[in-house]
């Protein structure tokens, strides 16, 4: 690419930037021409870009008004984002102490999509330890963060998850499992995902009750015997309620 194809397509992407910025909470549907004025663009040029933004859904246009509003792709990127760069400011001061308390690898998850991503690791202190690619992404029924988010979510979502991943498990069992893990608000996997490897976890509540993240610690299953679960367990869900309440949860 050169010099002035480069600088063509940063001005289209500014342009198409600018056109997004134009939604305020004030000015939430605007129309076409509205949308031109404001950027000072033509109206043939603005309708270009709305047109591209359309198609990959960061702008909706309303059929019976004409008008555009920002779309469903931005709400799930802003949600997202906002979230992540948040629970992850909030939780690593617990996610360090818990890796110190353990000297095992501290992760925190998010649901994406239809999987599940780490989003933040404080790796073991030990030599032999366990850690997960930032972003990666992973299945849902299995691995102890996984069935934490999977938990809390619509019987639809799950059975869903349940038809995508084919699971060896049955379904009423994975439904059983979900069900006590949201009673006890804690999950365990060991050799489930990867032989060798165990962990457990707990959710992460947002200032309305909604579970928005997965704490976890994990290692080699060989450390991971029931007596040191227990200890870790305690710790694992203090930490757990000490982000939540951070974030605004409210304790029962």
């Amino acid at each position: 690419m050169n010099k002035a194809e480069l600088e063509k397509g940063i001005r289209s992407l500014q342009r198409a930037i600018d056109i997004l910025n134009c939604f305020t909470m004030e000015e939430n549907e605007l129309s076409l021409t509205e949308i031109s004025k404001k950027i000072n663009l033509a109206k043939s040029t603005v309708i270009r870009l709305l047109y591209t933004l359309e198609l990959n859904n960061f702008v909706e246009r309303d059929p019976a008004t004409f008008k555009y509003k920002l779309g469903k792709q931005l709400y799930f990127i802003g949600n997202l984002a906002g979230r992540s760069i948040e629970i992850r400011s909030v939780a690593k001061a617990t996610m360090e102490r818990l890796r110190d308390q353990t000297r095992e690898t501290v992760n925190l998850y998010v649901l994406d999509k239809e999987s599940r991503i780490c989003i933040q690791q404080f790796e073991s202190l030990q030599s032999v330890r366990h850690a997960v690619r930032i972003g990666e992404k992973l299945p849902l029924t299995l691995g102890a963060t996984g069935k934490i988010l999977l938990g809390y979510q619509s019987d639809d979502f799950i059975e869903n998850i349940y038809k995508q991943e084919k699971p060896k498990r049955s379904k009423s069992d994975l439904k059983k499992e979900l069900q006590h893990i949201v009673e006890e608000r804690f999950a365990k996997s060991i050799d489930e995902r990867e032989v060798g490897s165990s962990a457990i976890a707990t959710p992460i509540f947002d200032v309305n009750g909604h579970v928005i993240a997965a704490l976890s610690i994990s290692g080699p299953t060989v450390r991971f015997e029931e007596e040191v679960i227990s200890k870790f367990k305690k710790q694992l869900i203090d930490g757990g309620i000490e982000i939540s309440t951070n974030l605004g949860f409210k304790t029962e």
